[in-house]
C-alpha cells in the first residue's frame, strides 16, 4: 500500500521540528509520499500561522528538499489555509493555492470576540466558550450548527483537495461537557454539511492528530460520522497532522482497521499525475 501523509507541520507554524527532520522520519518509517503543509498565512498573524514574511522561504525550501530526497521519497508542497466565515479563503492564500501542488482547507475560525481578536473552536475551551457567548449569545448549538455551515461553504465555494479534520468542534467536547454528538439537530447538521461535500471533489481526511496531542478518544471525523461518509461515497484519506517527528505515523494502522470494519473499499493517496484509489491492507 502507498503509505502517505498529507498534514504535516513544521517550525514554519506551529511543529516542532524542521522540515527536513519530517522527511527524514517519513521516509525511516517507510513512506512512499509526504505532503509538508504549514498553516497558511492570516492577516493578523499569531504564533501558529506561518509568518507572511517567511512564505517564500516556505516555499523554496520544500522545493529543494523535494530535490535533496527525490530519489527516496515524493515530496509535495502544500500548506492548510484557513477558510474564514463571512469572507473566505483572503486574496493571498488564493494567490498561494495555485503554486501549491495540493491544500488543506479548514475552518478554524468561528467569530470576532468583543477585544476584536477572532477566536478558534480548538484553541481551549475558555476561549470557546467565551467566542459562543460574545458571539453566539452562549448558543452553542447555533454555533456548532455555524461552523458546519462554514465548511460546507468552504467546500461548495472552493472544492479544496482535502478538507481539515472536519469535526475540529469537538476537540473541546471531550465527554460531551458542551453537547451531545447523537443528539438529532447536531446529526443533521453534519448530514447536511456532507451531503454539500458529496456534491464536490473534495477529500475528507481522517485525522488522527487530536488523539496524538489533545488524548482525544477519537480521531476526526468521528466514528460515526465515518459512517455517514462511506454511506456517501465520499473519498477519504489518512493523516496525522503531525507537529512532531515522531508522531508522523500516529495510529494508521488503527485508522486503517477502522476504515476497513466500516466497509471502505478504497483510500486515495496523492501522485504528480493526480489522485488515485488504492486497496486498503494492514
Amino acid at each position: 500500500m502507498h503509505i502517505t501523509n498529507l498534514h504535516t507541520h513544521s517550525l514554519y507554524c506551529d511543529g516542532a521540528a524542521t522540515i527536513e527532520e519530517m522527511i527524514v522520519s517519513a521516509i525511516e518509517n517507510g513512506f512512499d509520499s509526504l505532503g509538508i503543509s504549514s498553516h497558511g498565512p492570516v492577516d493578523e498573524e499569531t504564533y501558529w500561522n506561518i509568518k507572511k514574511d517567511k512564505v517564500e522561504e516556505y516555499i523554496e525550501e520544500v522545493k529543494r528538499l523535494k530535490e535533496k530526497y527525490k530519489d527516496k521519497i515524493e515530496i509535495f508542497l502544500g500548506m492548510e489555509l484557513d477558510y474564514i466565515p463571512g469572507i473566505g479563503f483572503s486574496d493571498l492564500c488564493l494567490s498561494l493555492m495555485k503554486r501549491l501542488d495540493y491544500y488543506i482547507g479548514s475552518v478554524h475560525y468561528l467569530g470576532t470576540i468583543k477585544n476584536g481578536v477572532r477566536w478558534t473552536v480548538d484553541y481551549n475551551i475558555q476561549e470557546l466558550l467565551q467566542g459562543i457567548d460574545e458571539c453566539f449569545g452562549g448558543n452553542i448549538r447555533k454555533a456548532v450548527e455555524t461552523y458546519y455551515q462554514a465548511v460546507s461553504e468552504m467546500a461548495e465555494r472552493y472544492q479544496p483537495p482535502i478538507i481539515g479534520h472536519l469535526d475540529l468542534f469537538n476537540k473541546n467536547n471531550k465527554d460531551n461537557v458542551l453537547f451531545d454528538e447523537r443528539e438529532t439537530w447536531y446529526v443533521e447538521a453534519v448530514k447536511k454539511c456532507l451531503d454539500t461535500i458529496n456534491k464536490t471533489s473534495s477529500i475528507i481526511e481522517i485525522n488522527t492528530g487530536g488523539m496524538a496531542r489533545n488524548n482525544n478518544k477519537e480521531q476526526y471525523p468521528s466514528t460515526m460520522i465515518l459512517e455517514m461518509v462511506k454511506e456517501r461515497n465520499i473519498p477519504v484519506m489518512v493523516n496525522s497532522d503531525a507537529h512532531t517527528a515522531d508522531k508522523i505515523t500516529y495510529k494508521f494502522n488503527d485508522m486503517y482497521r477502522l476504515v476497513d470494519d466500516i466497509g471502505f473499499d478504497s483510500l486515495v493517496y496523492l501522485t504528480k499525475g493526480g489522485w488515485k484509489k488504492q486497496k486498503i491492507k494492514y
